[in-house]
């Protein structure tokens, strides 16, 4: 009866389908239902639902209902039972619970054949061997050691054994025994262990070899009498054996063989001997692969050694060649035959020969360590190479018995690292030669390195700076500057210059121009900054001495760049304006307050910046408003030429002259009136005398009137000098520029062609304008006048340097008093006893001042007068 409290009265369609048997049960382990293939298999015809498990299978129904109640406890592991029916199959049941269906059971089962376990057991076997041949890695004997393990766990025996045979013996490459020993005791106490060499007639694998077939017995005795005496046999106890042949490349190459020391009396079955001979074969062919393999690394081995630049060598114990390959030939101009045999230190320079065996001493006392060393050796063409070798001793590698150097040219890297060796003791010689401080720290502020001078400056020592951060150095004021320049270095990747007060560790304030700049590795990975401190003390005292000569004189002052920009002004100029330094730094100069009075003013400061940035020297009188009004001055504008030749900067100036132009146009009108009135009184003057000297032609009176006569032409000719001072002097207004020297003077001496007057060919250019003929015609004629010669001579010279040019006026006159040159070629103040008496030298000094020039004077040695007249040479520029 079931005990299901909402009955079930089938499986679901789902599992109904199974071509599985399926079985559903109550808790009570009542049949509900079952499908077709469990009706098939249990070989009911008749009903079967309702009926227990008890009844319904012939053995494992109380097992059944045992797992039922587990699996409807909720056990966490999976719950089965084997259950047999009347036909010769057992079934095996994985029980799971329905979610829905309270207190039911569904069994889903396997059907196992009776003869089951042997079968099985040879799954496990074939599962076990497949699992060691995938997930095999090297070296291979592990995998073949995974084999024997498996396969002697299988048929039961007690050892197993890979084996090599050459040369008539027989070589242990593996042995397996219980508990993972790989050794086998002898009745006498002895062992054989695996790499132990025997006689292999002494073996039971001699015959699998000669006849390349597997043997097999049980019982030696009875199955294999004639190999009972083989002392592998009779000594050590073997009974059971079977054994297949391993065979590499269709050669014999070996066993793959099993030992027993009890006997078997059924032998080995024939599933067993081919599980032997299958893994044998495998063994086999992975042996066959290797040394294919082998082969195979041995050519890329010697195509690689011929290929390669390196030198791989072999030694023995005494250092002598037992191997080298073919890059030695290259590297050390010897063959290889040639080589062989003879010693390593023989090819050592003398120098290097004592450290090169030390390290080959060291390498013989510690086999399997590996020594790095670089030596030099000697060429056969007699050259010096520099050599890095590894070198390990395998000595006791019998594949190898030797040491092993592989050994490479560096000589182009020594080069390298002594030409880096010397660049470097050069930076290190101007690091430390510098007058500046230079340093290096990384991001947290940990100073890197530093040169002396920063310790010199600073007092403080070298443990003492590596323990500070760089703004300890730095003034109170301005550490918040320094910070935030190393901080746009470090994150916006710029270079920075930064003025502030070094601190010394005294308290000593001294002013510095601090520059810094990332410093990174190839990668660009930011290693830190490196800077240099200059000592800006001495500029700082040239910039305020110039700042207190540029804003305490009268006159205005500037600073433009070459497009006319106002960089600075002086302060004589903005007060000028009444205006601040804001408003005129960083405005074109034409655009300035002071040029806004008029067109002509604001033409006149673009002319003047646009003269200069071709180099030249731009002046000019221009009226401009000031503060209170509008002013006259003296402007000009000057280049300012780099050392590459180049117009840097421009320097205006200007000069208040109202008062002196007002000055002049005040002496012009009375000048003019003077002249004037003088001119018409002593024309008056004259012509009276002149009828009084008719009248008192016979008088004694007469000599008086000649007095009176020439005194009148006299004043009469010095007001037409004076005229012609006024004019050439005060009146005149012009620009200076290049004048020919020899057009000048020869226009001067074509108006004199009564005198011997000596002019040289001159190709000079000097600075001036068209009043340089006035000045020689003052001095030309100041010379004629004054020689008492009836043929006067006069000679002209010209000497010329890059910057001045002298004219040298020489005459055979009477010379010139003292009186007459006073406040002329001197500076010194005129007096009533010490004055000239005429304006000509006058008109020559002030013309001369207004081009920069001067004026000398020296008696001639025979004689006479030399005026030297210099003027400033036109540049080549």
């Amino acid at each position: 009866m079931s005990d299901v409290s909402d009955p079930v009265e089938s499986l679901p369609p789902g599992l109904a389908a199974l071509s599985d048997p399926v079985f559903l049960l109550d808790r009570a382990g009542t049949l509900l239902d079952l499908n077709d293939a469990a009706r098939e298999l249990c070989d009911t015809s008749g009903d079967t639902v309702g009926r227990s498990v008890s009844e319904l299978f012939d053995s494992g129904g109380t097992d059944l209902q045992q797992a039922v109640a587990r699996t409807l406890a909720g056990s966490d592991e999976t719950v089965s039972a084997t259950v047999a029916c009347e036909t010769p199959h057992s079934i095996e049941l994985s029980l799971s619970s329905l979610p829905d269906r309270n207190g039911c059971v569904v069994g889903v089962g396997r059907k196992r054949s009776r003869e089951t376990p042997a079968l099985e057991k040879r799954e496990r076997a074939l599962r076990r061997a497949y699992e060691v041949i995938t997930t095999a890695e090297p070296p291979l004997e592990s995998t073949i050691d995974g084999l024997l393990e498996v396969v002697r766990e299988t048929l039961g025996t007690e050892f197993a054994t890979l084996s090599r045979i050459e040369d008539g013996e027989y070589h242990i490459e593996g042995l397996v025994g219980p508990d993972g020993v790989s050794a086998v005791e002898l009745p006498n106490g002895e062992t054989v262990t695996e790499g132990d060499t025997l006689p292999v007639e002494t073996t039971n694998c001699e015959r699998v070899v000669a006849t390349e077939q597997t043997l097999s017995f049980g019982n030696v005795e009875r199955d294999a009498p004639e190999l009972a005496e083989r002392s592998v046999n009779a000594d050590i106890g073997i009974t059971a054996y079977v054994g297949a042949p391993v065979t590499v490349g269709e050669e014999p190459y070996g066993t793959f063989c099993f030992y027993d020391r009890d006997s078997r009396n059924e032998g080995f079955s024939e599933w067993e001997v081919t599980f032997v001979e299958l893994l044998s074969n495998w063994v086999s062919n992975q042996l066959e692969r290797e040394e294919l393999m082998e082969r195979r690394r041995d050519r890329q081995l010697q195509s690689l050694l011929e290929q390669s630049s390196d030198r791989l060598s072999v030694l023995d114990d005494e250092w002598n060649y037992t191997f080298v390959s073919s890059a030695a030939t290259e590297m050390t101009g010897h063959d290889t035959d040639d080589l062989l045999g003879t010693s390593e230190l023989d090819y050592v320079h003398p120098d290097d020969r004592d450290t090169v065996e030390a390290t080959l001493e060291d390498i013989l006392d510690n086999p399997g360590e590996t020594y790095t060393f670089e030596y030099r050796i000697e060429t056969a063409e007699d050259d010096l190479r520099w050599v890095e070798a590894r070198a390990t001793n395998k000595l006791e590698d019998p594949t190898i018995e030797g040491i092993v150097i592989n050994a490479r040219d560096i000589t182009d890297r020594k080069r390298r690292e002594q030409q880096l060796q010397e660049e470097q003791a050069f930076t290190e010689s101007i690091f430390e030669a510098l007058p500046d401080v230079l340093y290096a720290f990384d991001e947290h502020g940990t100073f890197l390195r530093w040169n002396d001078r920063f310790s010199t400056v600073t007092g403080y020592d070298d443990e003492e700076i590596a323990s500070m951060q760089p703004v300890e150095f730095i003034a109170a004021q301005d550490k918040a500057d320094v910070a935030e320049a190393i901080s746009t270095v470090f994150v916006n990747d710029e270079p920075v210059t930064v003025e502030a007060d070094f601190v010394t560790k005294d308290g000593e304030r001294i002013p510095y121009e601090f520059t810094g700049a990332r410093m990174s590795d190839e990668s660009g990975k930011t290693l830190g900054l490196v800077g240099i401190g200059r000592d800006i003390s001495e500029r700082k005292e040239q910039q305020r001495r110039f700042e207190a000569v540029f804003n305490n004189t009268y006159q205005f002052t500037g600073l433009m760049d070459p497009d006319g920009t106002l960089l600075e002004a002086n302060k004589a100029a903005v007060e000028f304006g009444g205006l601040t330094r804001s408003d005129v730094i960083g405005t074109k100069l034409w655009n300035v307050y002071w040029f806004q009075v008029s067109d002509e003013a604001r033409e006149v400061a673009r002319e003047a910046v646009e003269t200069a940035q071709s180099g030249d020297f731009y002046r000019k009188q221009v009226t401009v408003q000031g503060e209170t009004g509008t002013e006259i001055i003296d402007f000009s504008v000057r280049p300012v030429v780099s050392e590459d030749g180049e117009v840097s900067l421009l320097i205006p100036e200007g000069r208040q002259i109202t008062a002196l132009k007002r000055r002049e146009r005040h002496l012009g009108v009375l000048h003019r009136f003077l002249r004037h009135n003088l001119r018409n009184k002593m024309t008056v003057i004259n012509g009276t005398a002149s009828l009084l000297a008719d009248e008192l032609a016979d008088s004694d009176l007469s000599k008086h009137v000649t007095q009176i006569e020439g005194a009148a032409s006299e004043l009469l000719e010095l007001s037409e000098t004076a005229n012609e001072l006024s004019r050439t002097v005060i009146e005149a207004e012009t620009d200076l520029g290049p004048v020919d020297l020899s057009g000048s003077l020869d226009r001067v001496v074509s108006e004199y062609p009564e005198a011997t007057i000596e002019v040289p060919d001159t190709d000079q250019m000097v600075v001036a304008d068209w009043r340089l003929d006035n000045v020689f015609e003052q001095l030309i004629e100041n010379a004629l006048e004054h020689t008492e010669a009836t043929a006067p001579t006069v000679e002209i010279t010209v000497d010329a340097t890059a910057e001045q040019v002298a004219v040298n006026v020489i005459d055979d006159g009477p010379g010139i008093p003292e009186t007459e040159l006073t406040g002329i070629v001197n500076n010194d103040q005129q007096t009533q006893l010490t004055h000239g008496s005429g304006f000509g030298l006058w008109l020559v000094r002030s013309v001369l001042d207004e081009y920069g020039g001067t004026l000398t004077y020296e008696q001639a040695p025979s004689g006479g007068s030399i005026f030297t007249v210099e003027l400033p040479a036109v540049s080549d520029q």
